[in-house]
C-alpha cells in the first residue's frame, strides 16, 4: 500500500513538473487555512516581464491564478496570492496533490518554472500550522516532494457540525450551528450522550441550507442527585447509522479550551428549581455540556 502510494505521488509530481527549469521559492505558505502566498525568484528573460501566472497542475488539469512580476537586477521577482473557495475571485481545487508552477511570457509564448522550496518547519505556539478553511472546512497543505518541488495537498472537509452561537437566557439555552462536510441527511437529531452510564437525550432538528438551531433540554440533562454535575457529549445524528461531533473545529487554535471559554450560567426550569449550565470545548474542539440541578430555599 505504501509503495503504491509513493509511486502514485511520484507520478503526479513528475509530469510535467520535474523536467521544468527551477525557480527559487523563498515563501510558500497558506495563511488562515484559505490563502496561499507565494514569492519566487526567476532568471531574467529577453522580454520585459510585468505579469506572471501561478499554475496548479494535477494530471491534465490546470488551474490558473494571476501573479505579479518585476525585474530586480538579474532576477524576476514573482508574487502570487491565491484565495481558495468557490467565489468569483477564488480558486477552486479538487482533492489530491497539485503541483505548483510559475509561468512568465516570452517572445514565443510562455516559460514555466517548477518551484524549488523546502518543507515548512514545525513550530510551537498557540496556533496550528495548517488549519482548515474557516468556511468550507477543506484543508490546503503546502509541501514539497523528494526533489524539493512545491506542491499543494487538498483534502475535503471532515464531516462535523460547527457551533455558530451559544446563547443562554434566564429560562433557556440555545445552540445554533451548521453542518460541514455532510452529504445527505435522514431524520437528523441532536444527541446528548452522558459520560458513564445513562440514556441518551435526543432533540430533533430541521437544518435549512445546512444550518440549524435548537433549545438545549437542560431539565432532562440535570439528572442525578442535587449538586452532582453530569457531563454530556454533544453529537449530531445525520442518519440512523451515523453521528458526527458538534463543536468548534474551523479555527487555528492548538487548544481551544484556553481561548473559547464559556461561563457557567443558571437556568430556571421550575419554581425554586435551577440548573447550573456549563457548555465547554475539549482540546479536540468537541462541545460538552455540564449540568447540575439544585433548589432554592422555600419562602
Amino acid at each position: 500500500m505504501a509503495d503504491r502510494l509513493t509511486r502514485r505521488t511520484t507520478r503526479l509530481l513528475r509530469e510535467p513538473v520535474v523536467d521544468l527549469p527551477r525557480a527559487t521559492c523563498d515563501y510558500f505558505s497558506v495563511l488562515d487555512g484559505r490563502t496561499l502566498h507565494v514569492h519566487a525568484l526567476l532568471p531574467t528573460s529577453a522580454v520585459a516581464v510585468e505579469q506572471a501566472t501561478l499554475l496548479f497542475i494535477q494530471n491534465s488539469k490546470v488551474v490558473v491564478c494571476p501573479a505579479s512580476a518585476e525585474t530586480i537586477g538579474d532576477r524576476i521577482s514573482v508574487t502570487a496570492r491565491a484565495a481558495f473557495g468557490t467565489g468569483p475571485d477564488e480558486i477552486s481545487l479538487g482533492k489530491g496533490i497539485w503541483s505548483v508552477v510559475v509561468a512568465v511570457p516570452e517572445a514565443t509564448g510562455e516559460r514555466r518554472f517548477a518551484l524549488q522550496t523546502t518543507e515548512p518547519a514545525d513550530h510551537d505556539g498557540p496556533t496550528v500550522q495548517n488549519p482548515p478553511h474557516p468556511v468550507s472546512g477543506w484543508r490546503f497543505e503546502p509541501g514539497c516532494g523528494t526533489q524539493g518541488l512545491a506542491h499543494l495537498t487538498v483534502k475535503a472537509a471532515k464531516a462535523r457540525a460547527e457551533v455558530l452561537r451559544l446563547a443562554t437566557g434566564p429560562t433557556e439555552a440555545r445552540i445554533s450551528g451548521r453542518l460541514v462536510g455532510v452529504g445527505s441527511l435522514q431524520d437528523p437529531m441532536i444527541v446528548f450522550t452522558p459520560r458513564g452510564d445513562g440514556a441518551d437525550v435526543m432533540v430533533p432538528i430541521a437544518p435549512v441550507n445546512g444550518q440549524f438551531e435548537f433549545t438545549v433540554p437542560v431539565a432532562e440533562l440535570a439528572v442525578g442527585p442535587p449538586g452532582a454535575e453530569v457531563i454530556w457529549e454533544a453529537w449530531v445524528r445525520t442518519s440512523p447509522t451515523r453521528m458526527v461531533r458538534l463543536g468548534r473545529f474551523l479555527h487555528d487554535l492548538r487548544d481551544p479550551r484556553t481561548v473559547l471559554r464559556v461561563s457557567r450560567t443558571t437556568v430556571t426550569i421550575e419554581d425554586r428549581r435551577f440548573v447550573g449550565y456549563r457548555p465547554y470545548y475539549t482540546k479536540a474542539g468537541n462541545l460538552a455540556v455540564a449540568c447540575l440541578h439544585f433548589t432554592g430555599a422555600s419562602t
